[in-house]
């Protein structure tokens, strides 16, 4: 028959404490800051519809949306990033398990002699009390049971824990996104660039065998005494130098290939084949509506990133508080022990040991004192952090609408620029051929002409970078990407 204990006082103050461990949370609770933002933006915004998650679409290159897919599918970087979301939601699981009790089963045998010279000395070896210790004698011993432990989070100690580590996983996991986010950026970013490297090789190319044929003609005048030295040296500089910029060119070109294959994951010269040839530089997309800055703290993920971080300290500061106060926990043993394996399972073999405790820490010298002040500090720490993220971030946006607002204009005038000084050098050189002109006109006017090509092409790069870094600006990219990236995150995180 199972005895009956009849209630006491302790156990009726125990069930209150109990009562009590789920309302009592020392600290602060966190609330996300609300910067107060202007309702627009101060530059002025292209018209018509933002373009959709997956923005680099819509610069209607192939290449370029095949590249982004394959770096979001394949980056180290990206499984570095979802490594980390795992481990911070593992370590959410193991600060999660301190409030809830932990439970060891237990299995053990001993086999012990009493001392004869010990302190049982004396004592006659064959003594007739039932049970009876005696000097020499030697004892077993099996026990196998279960051994349990609570520490009670009466003030919030392990909730205040499991907030902060909540608040990492969730950074961790905008990390993630803000990974995804940067990945597409510098891929559109890099091909933008190799696309405009190939195109000024090309004209660096052409340029040197115009320089070429001009040499020529410049050496058939001079055989025929019609110009000097000083004519045929220049074209001969001119020449030299046209064919310094083409290595100078292939080299850039090379390099920002490399770049593309690394962020794609690839080993270098795997894409040259795909890579290879010139193509024309992307053309930025007129759907870049950047809605308002108010949306930007939703979107951005490096904001949300220092928001959960202000979070984190947050808790950790309160989880320091809640040390300062008493640890009440409970701790019980219930098992079999008995001398003979034969009674091992009897009912009369049963014991327990169960109780409460309590650690109240009286004396460390201010240790937990400064360890609030350490987290205070960390908190205010991480507050200036968030502030100024949030303005970087509108910074980010508002340059990147300043550039592109003037990017049509810019390009517009080395438009015109290239075609005057087309003509212009087209004029000189046949002028020249005539007999008519100076030669030193003529390279001038070449020059003008080349250094007109050049920066028109850098116009039309500038501004489809401009277009990628407001996109990379408002945080596009990431809901799309994470999808792709679903089946490698921890449940809860998609």
């Amino acid at each position: 028959m199972t005895p009956h204990v009849e209630p006491t006082r302790s156990s009726f103050a125990l069930a209150l404490l109990l009562a009590g461990s789920a309302a009592c949370v020392v600290g602060r609770d966190y609330h996300p800051p609300e910067p107060a933002l202007a309702p627009e933006w101060s530059e002025p915004v292209p018209a018509g519809p933002a373009a959709g998650d997956d923005w680099w679409n819509a610069f209607g290159d192939p290449e370029l949306s095949v590249l982004v897919d394959r770096a979001l599918r394949s980056s180290p970087d990206l499984r570095a990033a979802v490594a980390r979301v795992r481990a911070a939601r593992a370590e959410r699981g193991i600060v999660a398990a301190a409030l809830y009790p932990t439970v060891d089963a237990t299995a053990s045998y001993s086999n012990s002699r009493l001392s004869e010279n010990g302190f049982l000395k004396g004592l006659d070896p064959g003594g007739s009390l039932p049970g009876a210790i005696a000097p020499g004698q030697q004892i077993d011993l099996e026990q196998i049971g279960l051994e349990a432990s609570w520490e009670l989070d009466l003030f919030g100690l392990h909730r205040r824990a499991v907030e902060e580590a909540e608040a990492q996983a969730e950074l961790e996991l905008y990390g993630l996104d803000d990974a995804l986010v940067s990945l597409a950026a510098e891929v559109a970013d890099g091909y933008v660039e190799l696309c405009g490297l190939r195109h000024r090789l090309d004209l660096a190319r052409a340029n040197e065998a115009s320089l070429r044929e001009s040499l020529d003609v410049v050496r058939e005048r001079s055989q025929a005494g019609l110009t000097g030295e000083v004519e045929l040296a220049r074209a001969e500089t001119a020449l030299a130098g046209a064919r310094a910029r083409v290595p100078e060119l292939e080299a850039a070109a090379r390099v920002a290939e490399h770049r593309l294959e690394t962020l794609v994951g690839v080993q270098p010269g795997e894409l040259a084949a795909e890579l290879a040839g010139s193509r024309p530089v992307p053309a930025a997309p007129d759907a870049l509506a950047a809605g308002i800055p108010s949306e930007l703290l939703r979107r951005r993920p490096d904001v949300r990133m220092a928001e959960r971080a202000l979070a984190a300290a947050t808790a950790a500061s309160s989880a320091a508080r809640a040390d300062l106060l008493p640890h009440f926990s409970l701790t019980g043993t219930f098992g079999l022990q008995s001398q003979s394996l034969s009674d091992l399972a009897s009912w009369d073999s049963r014991f327990w040991v169960v109780g409460p405790a309590v650690r109240w820490p009286l004396l460390d010298f201010g240790r937990r004192k400064s360890v609030i002040a350490e987290r205070d500090a960390r908190v205010d720490e991480a507050q200036a952090a968030y502030d100024s993220r949030v303005l970087a971030a509108l910074a980010d946006v508002e340059n990147a609408l300043a550039r592109l607002a003037r990017a049509d204009a810019r390009n517009s005038a080395l438009a015109d620029a290239e075609r005057s000084s087309a003509r212009a050098a087209a004029l000189t050189d046949e002028l020249y051929r005539n007999g008519l002109g100076e030669y030193e006109a003529r390279l001038e006017t070449n020059r003008e002409h080349r250094v007109a090509e050049d920066a028109q092409v850098l116009g039309r790069v500038d501004q489809a970078r401009d277009a990628i870094a407001l996109f990379r600006a408002l945080g596009g990219g990431w809901e799309t990407a994470r999808e792709q990236l679903s089946a490698s995150l921890p449940p809860g995180s998609r």
